[in-house]
């Protein structure tokens, strides 16, 4: 009954004293703009960029989920923090070993040499009373958690420059067909100018003026060509193409830019807690968790560390009684290891791990400040190149009729020829402008899927 109530009285003291992780205030005001009644009628898409409706971009996001080195290391960091859990996990269970050993030596109590067989298991186990393993679990835990969100944080931000590296690439595509049609239309251009000239009914001035015209359209498409390369590579790399599919088959085109679907609007009423789902946001909830369990391990270090450990085995002088029940033999053995004087140690450690969840704290709260911040531009943006695309067409448009009735002022002689190169300079700007605002367009779109953590969709 004595060895009853003591063994209670201990477990109930040892309960008392068990340490958990530290709470701490994370609490981050959210805007009232984007908030919603109905927060469950949102969704994330994942795959996203299917809204452009190309197949040649799914295919290049195929490509890059499955080739690309950056997700092949965010994954191993996930097994590696996946190992490290399942050693932390270990140690919250009995370790057995099988042992042996045999001997023969000489007592000066029995006065000759006698032989020793031993052959046993040994379990040893701490006892955790004060969390320091279970802590240390919960940590590791919460870091594999937090590798699974930079994963995703990663291909995230590998997809959406895959699509932007594409928009731009399709961009620049574009803007080439510009640059060679320009150049043939000039090209025409220069040759009427050289008959005219040399049936003396222009001078030489206005055939020069074509020429240099000629010359300009010419230097612009190398130009074009050059950065269309380099965009390919660098497409090609995202996608993790090795260096001979990369000079053979390049990267493969879908729609043109005009073709690509534009998403539609973004619905209203998207709530603020709709970022929190963001991974990189996700990844440092985790990374804090982790932290406060780290203190806690830490703090377990000032109380004394309680290890069972038992044998159970057989004991002979000869191998033939080694199995004989005589044979058998046990024993159970308890300790306790008290910290007396560690030079501050202990007390280190714990500033330590509170020092890092300080940072933590501080990286949680900065994640969900730039989440915002990059939702905000990314909204602004999306708005302003829809304005900015709309301007464009419409000087683009009034470009054309410009042009056409510059060149029919000069061919009934009410104007000079250099009344219709401005107009041809201003008419080929614009189609470049404008090539490059839709781009910028669909690139706001693909910064808002990002900022909002992968995109939305109505459920149901």
């Amino acid at each position: 009954m004595r060895k009853t109530i003591l063994a209670l009285l201990i477990a109930s003291t040892l309960s008392a004293c068990a340490l958990t992780p530290p709470v701490v205030d994370t609490k981050t005001e959210l805007p009232s703009a984007w908030r919603s009644d109905s927060v469950s009628d949102i969704s994330i898409g994942r795959n996203w960029w299917a809204q452009f409706d190309d197949p040649a971009l799914d295919n290049l996001i195929s490509a890059a989920e499955a080739h690309n080195q950056n997700l092949v290391i965010a994954a191993a960091r996930i097994d590696e923090a996946r190992a490290a859990l399942g050693i932390t996990s270990a140690d919250q269970l009995p370790r057995l070993d099988l042992g042996g050993k045999a001997g023969r030596g000489m007592s000066p109590l029995l006065g000759s040499p006698s032989d020793s067989y031993l052959l046993g298991a040994t379990a040893s186990w701490e006892l955790d009373f004060w969390g320091r393993i279970k802590n240390t679990n919960d940590a590791a835990r919460a870091d594999l958690l937090a590798s699974e969100y930079n994963r995703d944080a990663v291909a995230l931000a590998l997809y959406a420059n895959v699509a932007q590296t594409y928009f731009n690439l399709r961009a620049l595509d574009q803007q080439l067909v510009i640059a060679v049609d320009t150049l043939k239309t000039r090209q025409e251009s220069f040759q009427l100018r050289k008959r005219r000239f040399e049936g003396g009914v222009t001078s030489e001035l206005d055939m020069r003026q074509a020429e240099v015209e000629l010359a300009a359209a010419q230097a612009s498409v190398p130009g074009i060509e050059q950065s269309i390369a380099k965009v390919a590579s660098s497409l090609s790399i995202l996608i993790g193409q090795n260096p001979r599919e990369m000079i053979e088959s390049g990267v493969a085109r879908g729609k043109t830019l005009k073709q690509i679907s534009l998403p539609v609007n973004v619905p209203l009423g998207l709530p603020s807690e709709l970022l929190t789902r963001r991974p990189d946001i996700q990844a440092s909830e985790q990374s804090l968790k982790a932290a406060g369990a780290r203190i806690a391990a830490a703090r377990a270090a000032y109380y004394p560390t309680i290890s069972l450990t038992g044998l159970l085995g057989t004991e002979s002088a000869s191998i033939s009684d080694l199995f004989s029940g005589p044979a058998r033999t046990w024993s159970f053995l308890g300790n306790l290891a008290a910290p007396l004087f560690d030079n501050g140690r202990t007390a280190a450690n714990v500033d330590g791990a509170t020092a890092r969840q300080k940072q933590a704290v501080a990286n949680y709260r900065l994640s969900i400040q730039q989440a915002f911040a990059e939702t905000q531009n990314a909204l602004i943006a999306r708005s302003s190149s829809a304005k900015i695309v709309a301007a464009q067409q419409l000087q683009l448009d009034s470009l054309s009729r410009q042009l056409k009735l510059a060149t029919l002022r000069y061919d009934n002689g009410f104007s000079g020829y250099l009344e219709v190169l401005d107009a041809q300079r201003s008419l080929f700007q614009a189609q470049l402008n404008l090539a490059a605002a839709q781009r910028d367009q669909l690139n706001a779109t693909v910064d808002l899927y990002k900022a909002m953590g992968g995109g939305w969709k109505a459920k149901g």
